[in-house]
């Protein structure tokens, strides 16, 4: 998360497997440590504003975004603690903002 929000051109690293690391936060979103799910929910909410200006992120939230948002909503839907309700939330409004369109198709 840190290393995204200092230096967010990380990702147009050739070598750097963006969907791999997104896949990586979505199952990190399902794991029971909440400072997991915490630093998971806010590497989402530091990567979604970049789609439109990182083409591998866009490409990879294009392809894989639907998973994060099932992630999400069953992290909502119980099976991550109420504590974390609105880091939850901030990935939303994240998704509403920065890909609304593909957010309405999912």
């Amino acid at each position: 998360l840190q290393a995204l929000k200092r230096k967010p051109d990380l990702f147009l690293c050739s070598n750097l497997d963006v969907k791999a690391v997104f896949q990586c936060g979505v199952l990190s979103l399902k794991f029971p440590e909440a400072l997991t799910v915490k630093a998971s929910c806010g590497f989402f909410t530091e990567l979604l504003p970049r789609c439109g200006e990182i083409a591998p992120v866009g490409q990879v939230v294009h392809e894989n975004g639907k998973a994060l948002l099932q992630a999400v909503l069953e992290g909502i839907g119980g099976q991550a603690s109420r504590s974390l309700m609105d880091h939850f939330a901030e990935i939303l409004f994240a998704l509403n903002k920065h890909c609304f369109s593909l957010l309405s198709v999912w």
